[in-house]
């Protein structure tokens, strides 16, 4: 199964993130847009995993979030990857919490290499994505919109299963590992 670990965000952030996909939505841009079910803050893709794998992996996943205490986050400001000359992907991101969302992203690349799980061979960037572009397009007036979410309080990571589909992925909770 093709799995990830994230982090929910309260829906009045995913409210607003809506609000600003519904601007641009139809301008037929080559976007993919990120259903409002699916809007969340990716720690750690694990791809495919065994069911004997999922067992352990839980197993340590239980442990680790039971000493990593619960903290508080906030969503601002859009931004792009890899840059807004060659976009592909846009972004909510994270200006309270991301030096926790690092440590807990660190903290799950040490326990997860364990089981086997690929280190990933860059820094980890907390965000939420809400757009995959497709093809080159003008984004300046998306990175121009303004975003502030409300401050929440991170208290569990989440086990997702991902299922890719034609119409786009399918994102089923697996299990919650709650903080503290």
């Amino acid at each position: 199964m093709r799995a990830f670990l994230a982090l929910e965000v309260p829906r009045p952030d995913r409210e607003k993130i809506r609000k600003i996909i519904g601007k641009f939505q139809d301008r037929q841009l080559p976007i993919k847009w990120v259903e409002f079910e699916n809007l969340h803050i990716t720690v750690k893709f694990l791809g495919e995993i065994d069911e004997n794998k999922k067992s352990g992996i839980t197993a340590s996943l239980k442990e680790l979030c039971g000493f990593f205490p619960p903290f508080k986050a906030c969503l601002s400001g859009l931004g792009c990857f890899p840059s807004p000359r060659n976009p592909r992907v846009l972004w909510v991101g994270v200006n309270l919490g991301e030096d926790k969302m690092r440590l807990l992203a660190n903290d799950l690349e040490n326990l997860l290499a364990k089981h086997g799980v690929l280190r990933e061979d860059k820094l980890f960037h907390p965000h939420l994505t809400f757009g995959r572009i497709k093809a080159y397009c003008k984004i300046d007036d998306i990175l121009d919109q303004e975003f502030t979410g409300d401050p929440f309080t991170v208290d569990s990571l989440v086990l997702f299963k991902s299922q890719l589909r034609p119409e786009g992925p399918c994102y089923e909770v697996l299990e919650k590992f709650p903080l503290g």
